[in-house]
């Protein structure tokens, strides 16, 4: 859904904002025993599509005015409870709104509701133990990915223009994928984590669904920008990410082709290990695609790739055990209740939250915390250093995401390797874009192939130019 058509519609009022909600929230009547929703709460929806029709009569709109959009369940809402997916925080209501959100607020957009999530973040595959499965719209037999799975659906369906995710390993990037979606993870940094509840801190980002780069640019305007609240944000100068659009790579070469002069980075280790057919092909074709548009090719060399997975692994698992263990502190003041609410507080976690959760407290445990949680630092630090000498002859570097077919993902033992492509961007902090760009058929269904490119630190503008070019040439999400 394009959003500056709906825009349109509501700018001109050809349709009101309270018709749009109430339109969208028939469609979702149907869905919502299929658990795409965790909280929807329709007195705080007329509220909002109140004050966006006031906004309208000022004068005082703007392109997002009036939109209705939804969110991922692990960022902080005043009016409507926040569980992060989990049973222990099913009532948990939180006094104040996490900074992207009141940004969005402000301009009018409509929070249709909140998306149900694999507890915690932890999962690729959305299969919540307490809150239940989410089905992929394509089949029910596939996942529809993780851990921002209930907020991919509506993008999927064409129902609402973009949703909001947080993306740890490749939680929006994955399902986004795997939904024949755009998955936007930015540079760490860029947008407040104010308001979202912690999995990994140092690798935690607010991501953006949509079927439209356009509409990406359009929210990434509204809620970048440095936060007095999170030290983690940086304090840059405002600008236009839709500035590139419909222009040349070197903009001093007016008749050439819209990439000249792009140097696309491809890993030859990486690439030679991919043993799946059709994701090698897949690469291969995009390259060729690329190549069409002007770029050059350039093979880099990625160090310690293959121990990301690893030290996503354990520097993740340590810091869920430092974020969760603030929930076990509810009665520390009452030695009557303690052990009570301990044991019912592990118990009521589901089996990968504990796994991960203990798998953590034994990493950094004293004497283990110069083995492992140190070492990968120190290792982290360098596959960074890595990465900025590789942008300094190289623009961008593709890579799959996700390194099996839909069609595997019916054994979920795969799920191990599934943020082999992706939490690499999650460590290095650099910006990584998830787009579509093959349609595979088997028998009566079809499911989507995709690749992802990953930029140089606050090159979001440039990444924007690049997939609005490929997008327009080669593939759109339909």
């Amino acid at each position: 859904m394009n959003l500056l058509r709906l825009y349109y519609l509501i700018y001109f009022k050809k349709i009101k904002p309270f018709d749009l909600s109430k339109f969208i929230l028939k469609k979702i009547e149907n869905l919502l025993f299929k658990n795409y929703f965790i909280n929807i709460d329709y007195n705080y929806i007329k509220k909002q599509c109140l004050y966006s029709e006031k906004l309208l009569l000022k004068n005082k709109n703007n392109l997002l005015t009036g939109i209705p959009t939804t969110y991922k369940d692990i960022f902080s809402t005043k009016n409507i409870p926040t569980t992060a997916g989990s049973r222990i925080l099913k009532n948990y209501n939180i006094f104040y709104n996490a900074t992207f959100l009141n940004k969005l607020n402000n301009l009018g957009v409509i929070n249709i509701g909140k998306n149900n999530m694999d507890e915690f973040c932890v999962g690729s595959n959305t299969f919540n133990f307490y809150f239940g499965k989410v089905e992929n719209p394509l089949n029910k037999n596939f996942t529809i990915g993780g851990s921002s799975g209930g907020s991919v659906y509506l993008v999927s369906k064409n129902i609402i223009p973009f949703s909001i995710g947080s993306d740890t390993g490749g939680s929006v990037r994955q399902p986004a994928t795997l939904n024949n979606v755009i998955g936007f993870k930015p540079t760490y940094g860029l947008i407040s984590r104010y308001g979202l509840l912690a999995y990994s801190s140092s690798m935690d980002t607010v991501g953006i669904f949509s079927k439209n780069i356009l509409n990406i640019s359009i929210v990434l305007n509204a809620i970048t920008g440095f936060d007095v609240k999170d030290p983690t944000t940086f304090n840059l100068i405002k600008e236009d990410y839709t500035r590139y659009l419909n222009k040349n790579w070197l903009l001093n070469r007016i008749n050439s082709k819209k990439l000249t002069g792009l140097n696309v980075g491809v890993s030859k280790k990486i690439f030679n290990n991919i043993y799946n057919f059709s994701i090698r092909s897949n690469i291969e074709d995009i390259l060729l695609n690329f190549e069409f548009l002007g770029a050059k090719i350039i093979f880099i060399n990625i160090l310690f790739f293959d121990f990301v997975t690893t030290i996503y692994n354990i520097i993740s698992s340590s810091e869920l055990y430092s974020n969760i263990s603030k929930y076990n502190n509810k009665f520390l003041f009452d030695k009557t209740y303690y052990f009570l609410y301990k044991k019912t507080f592990f118990n009521s976690l589901s089996i990968n939250t504990k796994n991960k959760f203990f798998i953590g407290n034994y990493l950094i445990s004293s004497d283990k915390n110069k083995k492992f949680f140190f070492l990968s630092k120190k290792i982290r630090i360098l596959i960074i250093e890595n990465f900025k000498k590789i942008f300094t002859f190289c623009d961008i570097i593709i890579l799959p995401t996700i390194s099996y077919n839909n069609l595997k993902f019916l054994n979920l033992n795969l799920n191990k390797n599934l943020d082999k492509y992706t939490s690499v961007s999650n460590l290095t902090g650099l910006p990584s874009i998830s787009i579509p760009s093959k349609i595979l058929y088997y028998k009566n269904f079809k499911f989507f192939q995709g690749f992802q490119i990953i930029g140089n630190y606050f090159s979001e503008a440039k990444l924007i130019q690049i997939i609005y070019e490929y997008e327009k040439n080669f593939f759109k999400c339909f």
